[in-house]
Parts: C-alpha cells; sequence; structure tokens
C-alpha cells in the first residue's frame, strides 16, 4: 500500500514536472513569437525608414537637378540675350557706320556735282563777258585788268546763286515743316472729336460695343469707373461667330 503511494506521488510530480515543462516550452514559444513579431516589426520600420529616406533623398536630387536645369536654361537665355544684345549694337554700329559713309559719299558728291556746276557757270560766263567787252581787242595790261573784273563778277554771281539756292532750300523746309505741323494738328482735332464722341456715345452701347471702338486704356481713361468697370465684360466682337 506504501510502495502504490509512493508510486502514485512519483508519478504525480513527474506529471507536474511534465506540466511545468509544457508551460515553461508554451510561454518560451510565446516569448519567442512576440520577440520575432517585434523584431519583424523594427525591421519593416527600418525598411519604411530606408525607403522614405531613399525617396526623399531621389526627390532632394531630382528637384535639385530641376534647379541645376532651370538655372543653366536662365544663365543660358542671358548668354543669349547677351549675344543678341552685342550682335544687335555691332549690327547698329555697323549700320551708323555705312550710313555716314553713304552720307559722306553723297556729301562729296554733291559738292563736287556743284563744284562742276560752277566752274561751268564760271567758264560760261566769263567766255560771255570776254565776248561782250572783246577783250581780245585789248592790250595785255587792260586784259588782264577786265578778266579781273570779269572774274570777280563771276564769283559774285555764283555766290548769289548759292545764296538763292541756300534760301530756296531753306523755304522748302520750312514748308515741310508748317506742312507736318498742320497735319499734326488735323491728326489732333480727329482725336480730340473722336473722343468727344466716344464720351457722348458709347455709355449707350455697352454690350452692343465692337471690339476696337476704344483703341486702349487711354481711351478708357475717359470714362468713370462704373463704365470701366461694366466695359470688360459686356463688350462683343461682332466678327466672332460665338456671340451670334
Amino acid at each position: 500500500m506504501w510502495k502504490e503511494n509512493e508510486r502514485l506521488q512519483l508519478a504525480e510530480e513527474n506529471r507536474r514536472i511534465l506540466e511545468f515543462a509544457k508551460q515553461q516550452q508554451t510561454r518560451e514559444s510565446d516569448r519567442m513569437a512576440v520577440r520575432i513579431a517585434e523584431e519583424a516589426a523594427k525591421a519593416k520600420v527600418r525598411t519604411d525608414l530606408a525607403d522614405k529616406l531613399a525617396q526623399q533623398n531621389q526627390e532632394r536630387e531630382e528637384l535639385q537637378q530641376i534647379r541645376d536645369e532651370l538655372a543653366w536654361e536662365e544663365e543660358e537665355q542671358n548668354r543669349l540675350r547677351e549675344k543678341a544684345e552685342r550682335e544687335r549694337q555691332i549690327r547698329m554700329r555697323l549700320e551708323l557706320q555705312e550710313v555716314e559713309r553713304q552720307q559722306i559719299h553723297v556729301k562729296a558728291a554733291k559738292k563736287q556735282a556743284e563744284k562742276e556746276e560752277d566752274d561751268r557757270f564760271r567758264q560760261e560766263m566769263l567766255a560771255k563777258f570776254a565776248e561782250d567787252d572783246r577783250i581780245e581787242q585789248m592790250n595785255a595790261q587792260k586784259r588782264r585788268m577786265k578778266q579781273l573784273e570779269h572774274k570777280r563778277a563771276v564769283e559774285a554771281l555764283i555766290e548769289d546763286r548759292r545764296k538763292q539756292f541756300e534760301a530756296e532750300k531753306a523755304a522748302e523746309m520750312e514748308q515741310m515743316e508748317q506742312e507736318r505741323q498742320r497735319q499734326a494738328m488735323r491728326q489732333q482735332i480727329i482725336e480730340e472729336e473722336r473722343q468727344k464722341l466716344l464720351q457722348e456715345h458709347a455709355k449707350h452701347l455697352l454690350g452692343f460695343m465692337p471690339k476696337g471702338v476704344l483703341r486702349d486704356n487711354k481711351d478708357l481713361s475717359l470714362f468713370d469707373d462704373e463704365f470701366r468697370t461694366n466695359f470688360e465684360p459686356r463688350q462683343v466682337d461682332f466678327f466672332d461667330e460665338k456671340n451670334w
């Protein structure tokens, strides 16, 4: 009887030991599962963070690349503008030089033509005076004195012709200036009448006014704030089929 009880006690103790070991194993398994899950979560966080950092770095690099490209494009545009400006200045300088050369050439040709005309006129008049005074019949001294007299008279005639030409040219320039002033005055009167008509009738045409009647902001400034406010949304382009 005693041995049976001891055997039972021993069996119970072994069962308890096995149960405890099984519980310990289960707890250890649970701890390992939790640890593995935590490590997996940490690994995922690290991976997500690394991916996010990599994406941010890529975005920064792409943004910097875009900035660099824009800066390069702006620099290139500035360079092209500067180059175009230099070329424009060079063209203008060359054109001015060409104009100056042409003016010098025209002036020289005009001066030469005037000189040739003066020489021709001088020779004709000297010949005429010589013929009229019959200087070939005079002795040498009288002939020289008469020739000097003829020369002074011809030079006086040439100077009178030059003054007359300059006076006619000045009168022509004055006439052109007066005509320009008359045209400017005429245009001013026409413009004043146009503005007066606009001020009288434009307010009655809101919503029916073809584009172009008011040319610019200067025309629009002739009217009050109410007209200017209502003008833009109500103006009509009669040549646009959408308005029909």
